[in-house]
């Protein structure tokens, strides 16, 4: 008969940042191993707090299903003699599967005949699979950061405790990081310190809860918000939204009580910003907002127990300790005012930026250099880029703040309140707070204007140094966060729909960012007293290896495949999206609209054309030695036509092509095809005369040319069903 399976693994506090995730781990990684092992049930659900990580499994069957597998064995001449006795062979074949030789039979397989067994393998009991699968589900969980412990030199996110394992009501015996399993259990730190005993698996949740805690998370989520909620509706209220939050609160405790804390009105007077940071990322307090988002003077916290017992001295507690950092906050906050922004650029020298490429006094030069680059390229007036290359200038300022130092998070946020409350135009002040975004994936974009320039060059600056000292990215490992950084400035040039030639910019950065590095290397290649000489100078050398072209080629391709994840997740398909950026055009912007040109054509005749003719002149016209066709060269009237043609058509699709006419572009391509034909079906390309030949090469090449110019239609080959 089904019963259900509790397994509880206690261990030391695990960091809240891992618990959700090792809480869907675990739930995979037990369910994978059941059905590996032939276990039936009817769902796998996981649970977790700090103290716990639990899995409980409905309608466990008792035991695993019988397996019969057909296995080949030798072949006939093999498995028999010439008398039909079997041979060695054969025996051994019939004794691995546990048969009896004459239980086997003969089957024709290409060509020959060969003899085939039945293995059966019955099911075995619950009791004997549990300990011998769920030992490595969890020690073979993936744990960022993994503490080691214990003769064993065990590892896991913490050292683990106890373990707890009931199939229906009786326990089943294993072992876990030298902890024996049983039924006994353990509750709430301070409201049920004692040992637990766990009766059944069905009974596990009550219990734990009359002992403290409550085992499901998703039920403590539920509790803190509506709690939240409830509190800050005292104040006319809501608590500030945020998951991540709200998670993170949920993880950090086994019986939450939320309360609500109160301060100065006073304290109001410091940015929204630096209020909901203080709460939110230092004391993990949930500030109350009213309904047009302003901060109200009152926080909701939470308690890890009870809810009532000595819950006024928590509340005083924890409102002195936040009164404690409003006060830092404000002390910084009135210093730092004092001092205006552009007479702080000076200490940016003492700032390293990467280390080998200069401070952020000389990041802030490129910057400027940059912004008036990206201004240009784009048309800005003097008057337009004026609040762009000031903002540029004073972009970094508040690093070197007090309120900043003390606060990293509102890096920019605080350059942009500083700039506005000392009087500076509000384009520059919000240029200022924008140019770190976006931070992350869904988060919002600095406005169109000098915030987005700011942005741009921000990102693109700190992508050339560092490809400009060799910094490598790959799997998990980006501690510089430049994927983040290259697929910030991407999504800004695709959204704002800047019509910007991407490997110009690279180019323009990478050569400020290579004169950074050289200028570094100078100082930082020269071992100090007592260093090894393949020390800094070593380094040194070897970022001097790398040439200005290698880098503008890596970061160009490492931009691209940013671009190409971004259009991906716009749901634009995949082969017109790399063979659209495989064409070349480097204005992204553009990149878009011509995936979509080209996509609406998927089905159509035209399409067909399209591919056809770029597959019929890319080949030969990749062997030309130039694109320069001599006229008089010309002899056989299908040739002369498509060189007419072409030089005809070379003006329009210019035209076309730079005003975004992509729709009539494909079509002027499709409309090639028959004077394409024509050329290749009735002129001998490769003639003997090496004249000629060349010739004619260069004029398939230019006619290709208008084919790559907007795709590899390599990639769009398969969707026309040629191969």
């Amino acid at each position: 008969m089904n019963a259900d399976l509790l397994f509880e693994v206690g261990s030391d506090e695990i960091p809240a940042r891992y618990l959700l995730p090792a809480i869907e781990q675990i739930r995979r990684r037990t369910a994978q191993a059941l059905e590996q092992a032939r276990l039936s049930f009817s769902r796998v659900d996981a649970y977790g707090t700090p103290r716990r990580l639990v899995v409980y499994v409905k309608d466990l069957a008792p035991k695993s299903r019988d397996l019969t597998t057909k296995q080949r064995g030798p072949s006939k001449k093999v498995a028999f003699d010439a008398e039909g006795n079997p041979t060695k062979a054969l025996l051994g074949f019939s004794r691995s599967l546990g048969i009896d030789p004459s239980e086997v039979i003969i089957e024709e397989e290409s060509g020959g005949e060969y003899v085939y067994g039945f293995k059966h393998e019955p099911g075995r009991p619950v009791q004997e699979i549990l300990p011998e699968i769920l030992p490595s589900v969890v020690m073979g969980m993936d744990c960022p950061h993994p503490l080691r412990w214990g003769e064993g030199d065990w590892r896991w996110y913490r050292p683990i405790r106890w373990v707890v394992c009931l199939y229906g009501g009786e326990p089943v015996s294993l072992e876990i990081a030298g902890v024996k399993s049983g039924r006994t259990s353990f509750g709430h730190r301070t409201l049920h310190p004692g040992k637990v005993e766990i009766p059944s698996a069905p009974a596990y949740f009550q219990i734990m809860e009359d002992a403290g805690v409550i085992v499901d998370h998703n039920r403590r989520r539920e509790l803190i918000l509506q709690g939240a909620k409830r509190l800050a509706g005292e104040l006319s209220g809501v608590p500030l939204d945020d998951k991540g939050l709200l998670d993170e609160v949920t993880c950090l405790c086994e019986r939450p009580a939320a309360f609500r804390g109160g301060f100065s009105p006073d304290y109001l007077q410091l940015p929204k910003e630096v209020l909901i940071t203080v709460m939110r990322h230092h004391q993990r307090y949930f500030p109350i907002l009213d309904q047009e988002g302003n901060v109200l003077p009152g926080f909701i916290g939470v308690r890890d127990g009870s809810d009532t017992h000595g819950m006024e001295n928590v509340i005083k507690g924890n409102e002195w300790v936040l009164v404690a950092r409003l006060e830092d906050a404000l002390f910084f906050y009135s210093q730092d005012l004092g001092v205006p922004l552009g007479d702080r650029l000076p200490d940016l020298k003492g700032v390293y930026f990467l280390r080998g490429a200069g401070t952020l006094w000389h990041k802030a030069h490129r910057l400027v250099d940059l912004t008036a680059y990206l201004g240009k390229s784009l048309g800005f007036s003097d008057d337009e880029m004026e609040p762009a290359l000031e903002a540029a200038r004073l972009a970094k300022c508040d690093l070197v703040t007090q309120m900043v130092r003390e606060l990293p998070e509102l890096e920019g946020i605080m350059g942009g309140h500083y700039a506005r409350a000392q009087g500076l135009p509000g384009e520059v002040a919000d240029a200022i707070a924008q140019h770190y975004l976006p931070k992350g994936a869904g988060d919002k974009l600095p406005d169109k204007g000098p915030g987005a320039l700011v942005a741009i060059a921000d990102k693109i600056d700190t992508l050339s140094v560092a490809f400009a000292l060799g910094t490598q990215v790959s799997g998990s490992q980006d501690p510089l966060g430049l994927r983040r950084a290259a697929s910030g400035a991407v999504n800004i040039i695709l959204s704002h729909g800047y019509d910007l030639r991407l490997d110009e910019i690279i180019r323009f950065a990478v050569e400020l960012a290579m004169d950074a590095v050289k200028q570094g290397d100078e100082a930082f290649g020269r071992p100090e007293k007592g260093e090894p000489a393949n020390g800094k100078a070593g380094k040194a050398k070897q970022r001097n290896q790398l040439d200005e072209s290698t880098v503008v080629d890596n970061l160009k391709q490492f931009m691209l495949y940013r671009v190409e994840a971004l259009l991906t997740e716009q749901g634009l398909p995949i082969e017109m999206i790399r063979g659209v950026i495989g064409g070349g055009e480097t204005r992204i912007a553009r990149l878009p609209l011509m995936i979509r040109a080209l996509s609406s054509l998927v089905g159509t005749e035209q399409l067909d054309n399209v591919v056809t003719g770029w597959r019929r002149t890319s080949v030969l016209g990749s062997k030309a030695q130039g694109r320069a066709v001599d006229e008089s060269l010309l002899v056989e009237q299908a040739e002369k036509e498509l060189y007419y043609l072409i030089r005809q058509k070379a003006g329009l699709m210019d035209e076309l092509f730079e005003n975004k006419k992509y729709e009539e572009y494909l079509e002027e391509l499709s409309s090639m095809r028959v004077p394409i034909d024509s050329c290749l079906d009735n002129v001998l390309i490769m003639a003997e005369d090496e004249a000629l030949k060349q010739n004619r090469l260069s004029l398939l090449g230019l006619v290709a040319d208008m084919f790559t110019r907007f795709a590899d239609f390599a990639y769009v080959l398969p969707l026309t069903g040629k191969h």
